[in-house]
Parts: C-alpha cells; structure tokens; sequence
C-alpha cells in the first residue's frame, strides 16, 4: 500500500523543483557569463599592443612569446600576471595609466609579432590602443578648479582631449584619440581612464 502524499510533501517536492530550476538558471548564467567574458576586452584600464586583433582571435593567435615585449624600447608592454586567469596570463599587456604607449616610428611590436597577434595599421589609418573617458565627477575642472594638463600632455594634433567651459569636464574627441595614455598618467585628479578599443583611426 502507497503512503498518501500529503500536502508538506508536496510543498518539498516543489521546493526541490525550485531549487534544482535555479541551480541549472546559475550555471547556465555561469557559461554565459564565460564565454561573455572569453570575448571581451582585458580587465578595464589593461589594454593590448598597438595593432592587437579582436580579443578572442588575439588569445587564439598570441603564444606568449614575449617577442613584442622585448621589442618596446620603452618598457612599455609587460607580461599580464597569473590573477588576470589563465587566458590572459602571460599574454602582452599595458596599462597606459603608468606607461602611455609612445607608438614608437616604425611600430616595433608589432613587427616583431611572428604569429600575427598584433598587424600593422591599415593604409592610410594609424594605430590605436584605446580610448580615453573622463570621469565628470572627479574632473577638477568640472568641479570648477582650473586644470589643463591632460590637454596640454595631449601628443595628437588637433588634441584628441580639450578642457571644458567652467564646471564642465575635459572633452575626448574620440575619432582622433589613440589611447595612449598620457593624458590619463598625468592628471591629478585621476579622472581619466583608458578603455581598450580595438580600432584605427584615419590619419
């Protein structure tokens, strides 16, 4: 004879059912999360070299050669470290915030990638690493204290970053900002991150 199915044995067997419906929502947000992330942009304020593919064809493309690397004549581009994870670990990084990226005549980095992570700007388009984007909160002239030091540090001409009007934030002009990074190193009010982009703009 069965036993009857009472109504806390209902309530439980639901409650499993819940609970299972969100374990699997979690892993499946996991994955997607994942691969989201595979396809992505390196952690913020990290960029890669000048002429770096899409992120997913430069992982699939870079072998941790340490060629370009080796290649800066400034010391610009580093080793990513191990707490980045295992897909970008060991792969060419900057972090244009303490090293601005000089884009070196002849773009040695990438001529000294053998395996075509990094190529060489299109005809007629120069290399970018990001863009910079100013933080309208921290800005000092937003605040309404005089300040132009990203401008004047700016090495694009016309400068790819302006000051505002009074209480207004400095300007990205971002068809013309390479993201190198010097606007970004020497702000003192540290308002101004590099975001990587991977595009070129027209020279």
């Amino acid at each position: 004879m069965t036993e009857a199915f009472t109504r806390k044995d209902f309530l439980r067997l639901g409650m499993a059912r819940l609970v299972g419906a969100a374990s699997d929502a979690a892993e499946l947000a996991r994955g997607v999360v994942a691969a989201v992330r595979e396809k992505s942009a390196p952690p913020e304020g990290i960029v890669r070299p000048p002429g770096a593919l899409q992120e997913r064809a430069f992982l699939d493309k870079c072998t941790r050669c340490d060629l370009c690397i080796r290649a800066c004549p400034h010391f610009v581009i580093r080793k990513a470290g191990p707490e980045l994870g295992a897909r970008i670990g060991g792969t060419p990084v900057l972090d244009p915030r303490e090293n601005p990226c000089h884009f070196c005549d002849g773009l040695p980095c990438i001529v000294a990638c053998g395996p075509g992570a990094l190529i060489v700007p299109a005809p007629g388009a120069k290399a970018r690493i990001g863009l910079a984007k100013v933080d309208k909160d921290r800005c000092f002239m937003a605040l309404g204290q005089p300040c132009d030091y990203c401008q004047k540090s700016c090495p694009v001409r016309p400068r790819a970053i302006k000051v505002g009007g009074f209480r207004l934030p400095a300007v990205v002009d971002a068809a013309t900002c390479t993201g190198c990074g010097e606007c970004a190193q020497i702000c003192p009010a540290k308002a101004i991150r590099i975001h990587d982009v991977r595009m070129e703009v027209k020279a």
